[in-house]
C-alpha cells in the first residue's frame, strides 16, 4: 500500500541517517582522539579497541609497512575475548605477534593498487599461501581488510574478523571501516612525521652534546692542563656519550707495553702495566689501521678477554690514538705517517648492539683530543727538559766563568762593560754591583811597562784593541789600592756581530806576578848553575873544582861562609875537606856546632841528619825543630847533599847565622841587614841543584881518573898480547927444525932396524922406543902447527881457500875416519833430509880441521868408551836464511856450567880435566871457534856438567841457495 510504502521507506532512511550520524561522531571521536596524542603505539591501540565497538566485530588487528624487509608487520591487535577460552586467545595472540604480509603477495598487491577494502569471506580457499596459513594459525575464516594509504602510499593494512565465523560484513561496516582507515592511514603518517621530527631533535641535541664535549676536551688541552687531567675530562665525556658509564684510556710506550692511566670516575697515580699490543690481535688491528674496532665477547681473544675482565669490560669499542710523536716502536698506519699513541677503549653490556658510524666518530674525535694532549704533553716535556738542560748549562757555564782564575771583561766600542766575572772585578778593585767605565778606570790607576816605563791610556792594550789592533799576551805593571804592584798578562779577541762588525771586545787578563817572580828566581837559579859550570870547566882537581862551586854559590845565596864535608862511606861520618869565609879561630868552633845534627848523640836531635841521609836539601834553623830548649835559635845554614844515583858523596853546608844574629841582636847606631836572613825554597833549589852538579862532576872525575887508568892497562895488555904472539911465532919456528929432524931421525932408525937383524927383546924395546919418540915427535908438531894458527890468526893471516863444498860429505868422511881409529866409542852420523842440499861456501881443509878437532876431543873426553853421535839437520835464522846445524853429542865428562863462558878463549881448559890424563894447551877450540867464524858460522855448548851426561858441541854455517843443483 503506498501508505506503508511510505512509512518503510521513511525507516530506511532514518536508519541511514542514523547511522551516518553515528559514523560521523563516531569519526569525530576518533579523530578527537587520535589528535590527542602523537604516540603511534597507543593511537593504533585505541583505533582497533574502538573499531571492533563500532564495527561490530570481535577483532581487530593493524599491520604496518617495514620497507626495510618489504612486508608488513603487526602492530597492534584487539579481541573481544568474552566468548573464547584462554588458551585459544593465548595461541592466537602468539601467532599474531610472528605473523606478516609480505608486500608482494598477490592479495595484498590487489588491495594496495586495486581495491583499499577488500572482504574475504573464505580466507582458506584463497590462492595466497600466506594468507591460507594465517586463516589456519591465526583462526579466521571471513575478513575484512582495509589498506592504510596515505597520499596513494601504503603505510599498512587492517584487518575485521569473527574468529571461526563466517561473516558477510554489511556495505555500512565496509565503509565505516574505510573511513576509519582512512583516518588511521593520516593519523600514522603524522605519528612517523612527528617520530622523525623527534628522532632528528635527538639526534642533534646528540650532535651538540658530542660536539660540546670534544669541545670541551679540546679546551682542556688548550688550556694547558695536565695530560692526567685531559684524559680524565675525556673519559668522563665518553662515558657520558656512549651512556655506558664504563671507559678507559690506555697509553703505548716505548715497547709497546698499554699503560692503563685513566679508568672510570679514577684518575691512577700509579698507571697499571696492561699486555703488549702484539699480543692483542683486534686492538692492534685498530692500531694499525687507525679506525674503531668492536670486539664482541665472543670474538675477544684469550688474552683481550682477560684483560677487558680485568677492566671490567665485557663487549669494547677500540678508538686508536693517533698522532705524530715519533717512538722506535711506533705503530704506523697506512694513512700517513701518524702513529699509535694509546687506545680508548669503551664498554658496553653483553648483549648489547654494536655501536653506529656516529658513535664511532665521536670515540674517534675524542681520541684524536687525546692524541694531540699526548703530543703537547710530550713537546711541553721536551720544552721544560730543554729549559732545565739550558738553565743548568747557563749555571755550570755562569759557575764556570766565575771559577775561572782569569779575569774576563766584555766591552763595547765606547768602553762600557757589557759582562764580567769575579775575577776581572777583583782585578779591578770594583763591587759587584758598580758599573765599569774604561776611560774613568784608566784615570785613576797607573800603568807601566815591566821595565818601569809609563803607559799613558791611549796606549793601554784594551783602548788599542777597541781601535782594532791585535792584542796577545801583552804584559803590564799596576798598582793595588794597598800600593803592591801587579803584573797583569792580557788576551783580547774582537766581538763581531752578524755582519762581521766589530761591536765590542773580549779581553782575558791574569796576575803573573807570582810567576814573574818565578822566572826571575829560575833565571838566577840558572845563572848561578852556569856559573858554577863555567867555573868548573877544565879543572882536574878535585879541591880546586869543589873550592870553585862553594865560592859561586855563596856568592849567589848571599851567604856570609860555608864549607864542604865528604862522606867517609866506611865510617859513616862526614870529614871536613874545604870552607870558605871563616876566621881560623871560629871554624873549628863552628864544626863542633854542627856535629850537633850532622853526628847526633843518644838524646839529640836526629831529624836533619836523617832528611839529609835521604837526599834532600835542608834548612836548619830553630824553626825546623820542635825540640824545647831549641838548640838552634841562632842558626840559619843550608845544608845540601853532594849525590849522585843514590850514592851520598858529601854536603855542602852554607851558613847566614851572622846575619840572623845580627837582626836578632841588633847593635846601636847599626844598619839593618838588607837581605832577610831566612832561606826561601828557591834558595833550596838552587842550592841541591849545585850539590847534585857537585857530585855529577865528583863522579865524572872519577871516571875519567878510572878511563886513564884502564887506558893505560888496555895498552900494556895490547902490547903484552904482541910479545906473546912474537914469542909463540918464534917458539914455533925454533921448534919445528929440530922436531922435523927428530922425526926424520926416528924413522931412519926404523927402516934400519928392520934391515939388521938384532936380539929380539932388544929389537922390540928399540921399536918401542923409535915409535914413542916418532908418536910425540908428531904431537909437538901439532902443537907447534896450532901455536903457528893461532899466532896468524890475531895476525889477520889467514886466508880461506872458498869454494862450493857438500858439508855432508865431509862429515861423513871424518866420521868414518875416527870410526876405525876408535874402536872403543860408536860414532854414528845422522842427517835430516832438508828443503835444500847440504851445500856451503868454504875452505875444505879447514872445516875437515874443526870437525876432526871437535870428534878427537869427544873421543878425548868419553874415556870410558860410549856413543858419539853426529846430527846434521837444516834451520833458519832469525831473517829466515837457510843454515846447517851441526850437533857432536858425546857421553864424556862434561863441562862445567861455570866454565861454559869461557871455553872458546885462548889458552883455557875447563877445571874438570886438570885431573885427567889428556893434556892439550887450551888452543883447540878457540881455532875452531874462529875458523867458524871466518866462515860466517857459529859455536855453541850445551852441558849439564854431570859426568856421563857428556856434551853437545852445536855448529852452525850457511848454506848456499840454489835451484839449479844436480845430485852427483
Amino acid at each position: 500500500m503506498p501508505g506503508e510504502q511510505s512509512i518503510s521507506t521513511s525507516n530506511e532512511e532514518h536508519i541511514r541517517l542514523r547511522n551516518a550520524l553515528r559514523e560521523s561522531e563516531l569519526l569525530r571521536e576518533l579523530s578527537e582522539l587520535l589528535a590527542s596524542s602523537l604516540d603511534p603505539t597507543h593511537i593504533l591501540q585505541v583505533l582497533v579497541r574502538r573499531t571492533t565497538e563500532v564495527c561490530e566485530v570481535q577483532r581487530c588487528a593493524v599491520w604496518l609497512l617495514d620497507e626495510a624487509q618489504t612486508s608488513f608487520l603487526p602492530s597492534a591487535y584487539h579481541l573481544n575475548a568474552s566468548s573464547f577460552p584462554p588458551k585459544a586467545l593465548q595461541a592466537a595472540d602468539h601467532v599474531w605477534h610472528r605473523s606478516r604480509f609480505p608486500f608482494h603477495d598477490p592479495i595484498v598487491q590487489h588491495l594496495v593498487q586495486q581495491q583499499p577494502c577488500l572482504a574475504l569471506s573464505d580466507l582458506a580457499s584463497t590462492p595466497s599461501s600466506h594468507m591460507r596459513l594465517l586463516a589456519d594459525k591465526f583462526l579466521v575464516r571471513s575478513i575484512l581488510l582495509i589498506a592504510l594509504l596515505r597520499e596513494g602510499k601504503p603505510v599498512g593494512i587492517m584487518s575485521l574478523d569473527n574468529p571461526q565465523q563466517e561473516t558477510l560484513f554489511s556495505a555500512e561496516q565496509q565503509q565505516l571501516a574505510r573511513a576509519i582507515g582512512q583516518q588511521a592511514a593520516l593519523t600514522i603518517h603524522n605519528a612517523r612525521l612527528y617520530q622523525q621530527a623527534q628522532s632528528e631533535r635527538k639526534r642533534a641535541e646528540r650532535l651538540i652534546q658530542r660536539a660540546r664535549s670534544i669541545y670541551q676536551v679540546a679546551m682542556a688541552v688548550n688550556s694547558g692542563e695536565e695530560l692526567a687531567t685531559v684524559l680524565h675530562i675525556a673519559t668522563q665525556h665518553l662515558q657520558q656519550g656512549f651512556g655506558t658509564g664504563k671507559a678507559a684510556i690506555a697509553l703505548l710506550s716505548q715497547d709497546t707495553t698499554l699503560t692503563v692511566m685513566i679508568q672510570g670516575e679514577s684518575t691512577s697515580s700509579t698507571p697499571s702495566e696492561g699486555p703488549h699490543l702484539p699480543a692483542l690481535s683486534h686492538c692492534q688491528q685498530a692500531a694499525t689501521t687507525g679506525k674503531t674496532y668492536f670486539i664482541p665477547s665472543d670474538q675477544a681473544t684469550p688474552y683481550e678477554r682477560a684483560w677487558f675482565q680485568q677492566l671490567g669490560f665485557e663487549q669494547v669499542l677500540v678508538a686508536p690514538l693517533m698522532g705524530n710523536l715519533p717512538r722506535q716502536h711506533s705503530q704506523r698506519t697506512a694513512r700517513g705517517e701518524t702513529s699509535c699513541l694509546g687506545l680508548a677503549l669503551i664498554g658496553f653490556p653483553l648483549h648489547a648492539r654494536a655501536p653506529s658510524q656516529g658513535y664511532r666518530a665521536f670515540a674517534l674525535d675524542i681520541a684524536a683530543q687525546c692524541a694531540l694532549a699526548i703530543e703537547k704533553d710530550h713537546i711541553l716535556q721536551e720544552a721544560r727538559q730543554a729549559a732545565a738542560l739550558a738553565n743548568e748549562r747557563a749555571n755550570t757555564l755562569d759557575a764556570i766563568f766565575n771559577a775561572m782564575s782569569e779575569g774576563i771583561l766584555v766591552l763595547d766600542m765606547q768602553g762600557e762593560a757589557i759582562l764580567s766575572n769575579h775575577m776581572a772585578r777583583r782585578y779591578l778593585e770594583t763591587s759587584f754591583d758598580a758599573q765599569i767605565d774604561l776611560s774613568k778606570l784608566l784615570q785613576h790607576r797607573h800603568i807601566s811597562t815591566l821595565r818601569g816605563k809609563t803607559i799613558p791610556p791611549e796606549r793601554f792594550p784594551i783602548v788599542r784593541a777597541l781601535r782594532g789592533e791585535y792584542i796577545r799576551g801583552e804584559r803590564y805593571v799596576t798598582t793595588s789600592a794597598d800600593g803592591s804592584e801587579r803584573t797583569m798578562e792580557i788576551n783580547v779577541e774582537p766581538l763581531l756581530d752578524d755582519q762581521q762588525q766589530q761591536i765590542g771586545i773580549v779581553s782575558a787578563f791574569r796576575d803573573i806576578s807570582e810567576q814573574i817572580r818565578s822566572e826571575r828566581r829560575v833565571r838566577r837559579a840558572l845563572d848561578t848553575m852556569l856559573h858554577a859550570a863555567e867555573a868548573v870547566s877544565g879543572l882536574t882537581s878535585l879541591h880546586d873544582m869543589l873550592q870553585s862551586l862553594l865560592g859561586k854559590t855563596l856568592a849567589s845565596l848571599h851567604c856570609d861562609r860555608g864549607m864542604v864535608q865528604l862522606y867517609n862511606q866506611e865510617q859513616h861520618v862526614f870529614e871536613p875537606y874545604l870552607s870558605i869565609g871563616f876566621a881560623p879561630e871560629e871554624e873549628e868552633l863552628w864544626q863542633q856546632e854542627q856535629q850537633t845534627w850532622l853526628m847526633p848523640t843518644e838524646g839529640q836531635y836526629t831529624g836533619f841528619r836523617e832528611h839529609l841521609l835521604s837526599g834532600h836539601a835542608l834548612q836548619v834553623s830553630a824553626e825546623q825543630c820542635p825540640e824545647q830548649p831549641n838548640p838552634f835559635a841562632e842558626t840559619m845554614l843550608i845544608a845540601a847533599p853532594i849525590m849522585h844515583r843514590n850514592d851520598l858523596h858529601g854536603v855542602i853546608l852554607l851558613d847566614r847565622s851572622t846575619t840572623l844574629r845580627k837582626e836578632q841582636h841588633p847593635q846601636e847606631g847599626a844598619t839593618r841587614p838588607l837581605r832577610h836572613p831566612v832561606f826561601n825554597v828557591w834558595d833550596l833549589a838552587v842550592a841541591e841543584g849545585i850539590a847534585q852538579f857537585a857530585g855529577l862532576a865528583m863522579e865524572q872525575m872519577h871516571w875519567q881518573k878510572e878511563a886513564t887508568l884502564a887506558r893505560t892497562s888496555e895498552e900494556l895488555m895490547r902490547q903484552s898480547n904482541d910479545l906473546k904472539d912474537e914469542f909463540l911465532d918464534i917458539t914455533a919456528h925454533e921448534f919445528r927444525t929440530p922436531l922435523t929432524i927428530i922425526v926424520a931421525h926416528s924413522q931412519m932408525m926404523a927402516r934400519l932396524l928392520r934391515k939388521h937383524q938384532l936380539e929380539p927383546v932388544l929389537q922390540d924395546k928399540l921399536h918401542e922406543s923409535i915409535a914413542t919418540i916418532d908418536q910425540q915427535g908428531h904431537q909437538l908438531t901439532n902443537i907447534v902447527n896450532t901455536f903457528l894458527e893461532v899466532t896468524r890468526l890475531n895476525r889477520g893471516q889467514i886466508v880461506l881457500n872458498t869454494e862450493e863444498l857438500d858439508v855432508q860429505r865431509i862429515v861423513e868422511r871424518t866420521v868414518a875416519e875416527h870410526a876405525m881409529t876408535s874402536p872403543m866409542h860408536t860414532i854414528t852420523c845422522q842427517v835430516q833430509t832438508g828443503a835444500h842440499p847440504y851445500l856451503i861456501l868454504g875452505d875444505s881443509a879447514r872445516l875437515s880441521q874443526v870437525f876432526a878437532n871437535l870428534l878427537q876431543n869427544a873421543i878425548k873426553y868419553s874415556p870410558f868408551g860410549g856413543s858419539i853421535t853426529v846430527t846434521l839437520q837444516q834451520t833458519p835464522n832469525a831473517s829466515g836464511d837457510p843454515f846447517v846445524e851441526i850437533r857432536i853429542q858425546d857421553q864424556g865428562i862434561g863441562i862445567p856450567l861455570d866454565a861454559q863462558a869461557r871455553l872458546f878463549e885462548r889458552f883455557y881448559r875447563a877445571p874438570n880435566i886438570e885431573g885427567n890424563k889428556t893434556r892439550g894447551v887450551g888452543l883447540g877450540l878457540y881455532v875452531v871457534a874462529q875458523f867458524l867464524s871466518l866462515h860466517g858460522g857459529h859455536i855453541g855448548v850445551e852441558s849439564s856438567g854431570i859426568p856421563g851426561e857428556g856434551t853437545c858441541f852445536i855448529l852452525t854455517l850457511p848454506l848456499v841457495e840454489r835451484s839449479d843443483i844436480i845430485e852427483a
